[in-house]
């Protein structure tokens, strides 16, 4: 699948700020199942960009505006070709034990680990396990937890923030993709399943089907022993296949936040934000 994406994001602040300094993760990623044909980042102020990977592998531009503004735009536009994961058919068969004897669990060390956002709790664990019960294979588990999230949770927009919990979204079951995705990372942990957050986009071309759809989305991926890593969408219980594009991977979504950044000012500051992808044939 072709796809173009144009990535928009706006700031407006009530009064001139200066020395605003920023990182930008907004270069979708090169690998075995897309590839980046195009990428632009444009932003105003003018200023220049410094690029370097980070811990996770993912691509970073950062800049800073020193004088002063009252408004700073950063638009991302890329073109990616896209393929299906899954074309193949999925990594089934590996059993559970095959976790504990995976000669790369070191590796894996960050995303089995209980930590900021991500946090398991005893009620957590208990969900998890009541879902292992009927699991032999480890997608077959990848598949039952992400089930579990998409079922016994309600999509509902602006009743969480970046820093609302795993278990705060336990308790209360509305939120957005985020917060899917970071549920289901730690009923992953939990139960010792490596698991990783995604950051990228969806494109529906019915603009109905997809939760999250057109906009920037979250999903997690899993390690299954000998098969690698493996997208499953607990917003939407469905595979990630060649609509699905990866911008960047981490432990959580502070960790690949499209926008991080601070200033110096004062007063109120307004963001917009707006995707849109279509389909180049």
């Amino acid at each position: 699948m072709n796809l173009r994406i144009t990535h928009h994001t706006e700031f407006r602040y009530a009064s001139a700020v200066y020395g605003n300094s920023n990182e930008l993760r907004l270069t979708p990623v090169e690998s075995l199942w897309q590839h980046v044909s195009f990428s632009l980042l444009r932003v105003v102020p003018s200023t220049r960009l410094r690029r370097y990977s980070d811990f996770y592998g993912n691509t970073v531009n950062h800049f800073e505006v020193e004088e002063p503004h009252r408004r700073l735009l950063i638009e991302s536009s890329s073109a990616v070709k896209t393929h299906d994961r899954y074309a193949g058919g999925e990594p089934s068969g590996v059993p559970l034990d095959a976790l504990f004897d995976t000669e790369e669990r070191e590796r894996l060390q960050p995303f089995l680990q209980s930590g900021g956002v991500v946090q398991f709790t005893p009620e957590i664990w208990r969900a998890a396990v009541d879902e292992r019960a009927g699991c032999t294979d480890v997608f077959g588990l990848a598949k039952a937890l992400m089930g579990y999230v998409y079922r016994t949770s309600r999509y509902v927009a602006g009743v969480t923030d970046v820093h609302t919990t795993a278990e705060q979204f336990f308790h209360s079951r509305e939120g957005v993709c985020q917060d899917f995705s970071h549920l289901m990372l730690a009923l992953c942990r939990s139960v010792q399943l490596p698991a990783r957050y995604v950051s990228g986009y969806v494109y529906d071309s019915k603009r109905k089907e997809l939760r999250g759809a057109h906009a920037s989305h979250a999903w997690v991926e899993v390690w299954v022993p000998g098969h690698g890593w493996h997208g499953l969408d607990p917003t939407n219980d469905c595979l990630t296949r060649e609509h699905y594009v990866v911008v960047a991977i981490g432990r959580e979504y502070q960790d690949i936040a499209p926008v991080r950044g601070s200033f110096w000012g004062a007063g109120d500051r307004e963001m917009f934000v707006s995707v849109h992808l279509e389909e180049r044939l």
